[in-house]
């Protein structure tokens, strides 16, 4: 090549380069500044997917796709400059169109955002798509608007004359006065030139409510999510996510919901609660009692915190572990109660004033609450039954209050209707036994066939025994008979089943079987008088006087009070 023709080409090439520099809008030197990369991570905090997004406010705002996120544990974004900052909460996503919004936590840090077009793209109009780079000079691609349709949603879905490829997915499509119209998306038309976007208004759009707030997509990102923008539906939001979320998630909620409302007393109610039912230590306890004494001091309505405070310490006593913390017992949870019931006595006031009255075995005030509930219109199976069992700890044997335990046993079956469900049977097996203990065996036998029916035959060996024992109250000598053979059937390790069967086969004058079963519970337990008086009656029985005065005389040693007088009735 000639010295002339390289020099030409040479010329042509730096004023191809000189017509690109003018042709980039100015403005991007300073938009590249708003986009970031975004690496996600899985459970195991290994990465998951990386992507890109921008920023749409100085307060840390950002958009980019969703499948990005999609079962994401955490998430950090990293700016052309190298900085790192978190994720710090999802403000909002939708799966269809594969858009999100969060918020990052850019601890304070001066923002370069995109501005978000103030009027519609036309089709025909020119577009620049801007790329995550950390190079000074970002190469911009640029191209035309195809065609636009609008959502169901109202906004605008584009199709671009401009190639998009994996590394630019959600980087921001923008007009030539560099204003973001849109997010660009994954192309699926299979031509490279082809690709589309989605209108950028959407995405910034997008937020929590308290009716969405557990949609599939949501509950797919492991990240935490905002709060919806109002008290009343934030509130709903809170109840909603309540056990749902990890005990520090929750937490975080509750403490921006208190950020955002500190003049609102439910805040601090629940923040409490939520201390007392997941920490269980008494440095949580007493933040608790803080909230409480907060959240007091706030509201109007302070039988309601009175009331949930004394429900707290009540579940702190009847727990499994409870946490012993200052004077957080029985009685100050029935102060807190009745300081409650002393603002608006309603029916859950008093069921929980009965509940702890039945937990301090003040049986007679028990059922005085109870009875209570029961008067008004939210009496419930539940209320009359623990007002039957109230009466019927208070020892009171007389017939007048044998009588009122089987009403009320009565009433809580009332409360539905023939045929009974299976939540009536635990009411007929109390009604069984009371009606046992009444001298009306026929009655409780058909109160446990009730039974048996209701729970479709998956009984236990204790029901046939308490069956066996009306039946044999009740002459009714077979179904006993077969009752206790099936008790020890189903447990066969349990000594007093197989006494009890031994003690029947003497009244049916059947010895030998009376002999094989004590047999068998002496090999259970060896020192088990009962056996020791019944082997004497069998053996006396058949008129083996030595074998049953060695028999006798062994249950005498051990303790037996009947064994002497039958000793004298059977071996002199």
């Amino acid at each position: 090549m000639t010295m002339q023709r390289i020099t030409t080409a040479l010329l042509l090439c730096l004023l191809c380069v000189a017509t690109q520099a003018q042709e980039m809008p100015k403005w991007t030197k300073k938009a590249r500044n708003a986009i970031f990369s975004i690496i996600t991570y899985d459970n195991q905090d290994n990465i998951q997917s990386t992507g890109n997004g921008f920023f749409i406010s100085e307060t840390g705002e950002a958009v980019s796709d969703y499948t990005l996120f999609k079962g994401a544990e955490r998430a950090i974004v990293i700016t052309t400059t190298g900085k790192q900052f978190p994720v710090q909460k999802i403000l909002g996503a939708d799966d269809m169109y594969d858009i999100i919004k969060f918020q990052v936590d850019t601890q304070k840090e001066k923002l370069t955002i995109l501005p978000l077009a103030t009027s519609p793209a036309l089709a025909g109009e020119s577009v620049w798509l801007l790329p995550y780079s950390t190079q000074k000079e970002m190469k911009c691609q640029t191209g035309k608007i195809e065609e636009i349709v609008r959502t169901d949603k109202n906004y605008n879905y584009y199709t671009l004359r401009l190639p998009i490829t994996e590394k630019t997915v959600s980087c921001p499509i923008t007009n030539q006065a560099g204003e973001v119209i849109a997010l660009a998306q994954t192309s699926t038309s299979g031509d490279e030139k082809v690709s589309y976007a989605i209108d950028v208004h959407m995405a910034a759009s997008l937020n929590i409510g308290a009716l969405t707030a557990n949609s599939s997509a949501l509950r797919s990102i492991g990240i935490r999510k905002a709060l919806p923008s109002t008290e009343k539906e934030a509130l709903v939001f809170l109840y909603m996510k309540a056990g749902r979320e990890k005990p520090e998630v929750y937490l975080d909620l509750l403490n921006e919901f208190i950020n955002t409302y500190p003049t609102t007393a439910e805040g601090y109610r629940r923040r409490a609660e939520h201390y007392v039912q997941t920490f269980k230590d008494s440095v949580h306890y007493e933040l608790a009692e803080q909230d409480i004494e907060k959240a007091l001091n706030l509201t109007e309505k302070k039988d309601d915190i009175h009331f949930a405070f004394s429900r707290m310490m009540f579940q702190n006593c009847v727990s499994a572990q409870p946490v012993r913390y200052k004077d957080w017992g029985l009685e100050r949870s029935l102060a807190e109660c009745r300081q409650a019931i002393s603002i608006d006595s309603i029916p859950l006031y008093l069921q929980t004033e009965g509940d702890l009255l039945f937990a301090l075995r003040n049986y007679h005030e028990a059922h005085r609450a109870y009875m209570a509930v029961n008067s008004s219109n939210l009496a419930t199976a539940s209320t009359w039954y623990a007002a039957a069992q109230s009466l019927r700890l208070t020892n009171d044997t007389t017939q007048t209050v044998a009588d009122s335990v089987l009403a009320l046993i009565n009433h809580a079956i009332a409360c539905y209707a023939r045929p009974y469900p299976q939540e009536t049977a635990p009411y007929i097996w109390e009604r069984a036994k009371v009606l046992a203990d009444m001298g009306r065996p026929r009655e409780a036998v058909a109160d446990y066939n009730e039974y048996y029916t209701l729970m479709n035959g998956n009984v236990n060996d204790l029901f046939y025994y308490q069956r066996e024992q009306a039946a044999i109250a009740g002459r009714m000598n077979q179904l006993a008979l077969d009752d206790i053979a099936r008790a020890i059937e189903l447990n066969p390790q349990n000594a007093d089943y197989l006494a009890e069967q031994a003690s029947l086969y003497v009244r049916f004058n059947q010895p030998d079987n009376a002999i094989s079963s004590c047999q068998k519970a002496l090999t259970l337990y060896p020192d088990y008088s009962d056996c020791y008086r019944i082997l004497g009656i069998c053996y006396a029985l058949k008129g083996e006087k030595k074998l049953a005065h060695d028999n006798l005389a062994k249950a005498q040693d051990l303790g037996d009070p009947y064994a002497e007088s039958l000793i004298e009735k059977y071996c002199k």
